[in-house]
């Protein structure tokens, strides 16, 4: 079952890389005619440290979807654009963007290393040796609307990322203190047993961070109280089976959305 944990909770410091990586909008509701940016962040707990432009070698997908059509970003988004999309959407509804970044090596000492697991609510690993070297990967989705349509099937769309979540509800027609089901699929499948985490920061700064572990579909349970940005997200670790220059491989996915 989720739990809210408070701002000021004693997490370790997780190592640079470990940042969290997503998209956000400026505004997920926009009039017709209005002007999308999107931002890709690093920093932690949705306290952004930079904004990071677009890097055409580490980006292995970059696709917005709209009801009806799929476009390929990464073919037409310029090395080193910052924001990393601004323009205007021509047509009504709902838009899914998905942005996945290529495979990442670190290397870090054990105790640093058992620290990140913990920081992750990764359970069950811990280190095995004096250093430990990992290989990661990240997919991040954002989804909004233009205009008054809140009809959409786009919360839900399987975009064919390794690692990737999916809202089981519509965002669009839940209001703050109602439930959000979220299901986690890896290859395809449901992940059960990972733990996954619900972040929003107020206007003010106050931090709000609820977990769930997931169940053997796959799916974990929010209820999202405040109205504005929320950014789902989770990290999946495992030992990298024949690999001779890493040992272990993970995977970083995170989905915001806005409820009004």
């Amino acid at each position: 079952m989720f739990a809210a944990l408070a701002a000021t909770a004693a997490f370790p410091s997780a190592r640079v890389d470990a940042h969290d990586y997503w998209l956000q909008a400026d505004n997920y509701h926009l009039a017709p005619g209005e002007r999308l940016v999107v931002r890709l962040n690093m920093g932690e707990w949705l306290a952004a440290e930079e904004e990071k432009a677009h890097e055409i070698g580490r980006t292995e997908r970059f696709e917005l979807r709209l009801r009806d059509d799929v476009r390929n970003l990464a073919a037409s988004t310029p090395e080193g654009l910052k924001p990393v999309f601004a323009d205007n959407l021509t047509s009504e509804g709902a838009f899914l963007f998905t942005l996945v970044r290529g495979a990442a090596n670190v290397e870090m000492p054990a105790e640093e290393f058992n620290q990140y697991l913990d920081h992750e609510g990764i359970v069950g690993l811990r280190a095995q040796r004096a250093t430990e070297r990992e290989r990661y990967w990240r997919f991040l989705k954002l989804l909004g609307r233009v205009g008054a349509d809140n009809e959409t099937d786009l919360h839900h769309r399987f975009t064919g990322a390794q690692f990737e979540i999916v809202l089981l509800q519509n965002p669009f027609t839940l209001q703050p203190g109602e439930e959000q089901i979220v299901q986690l699929l890896f290859d395809t499948k449901p992940l059960g047993g990972t733990t996954v985490f619900a972040v929003h920061r107020g206007a003010d700064g106050a931090l709000t961070k609820l977990n769930s572990v997931t169940d053997a579909r796959g799916v974990a349970r929010f209820t999202l109280a405040q109205p504005g940005m929320w950014l789902i997200r989770s990290v999946y670790l495992r030992p990298c089976k024949g690999c001779k220059d890493v040992d272990w491989e993970s995977y970083w996915t995170s989905y915001s959305f806005a409820l009004e």
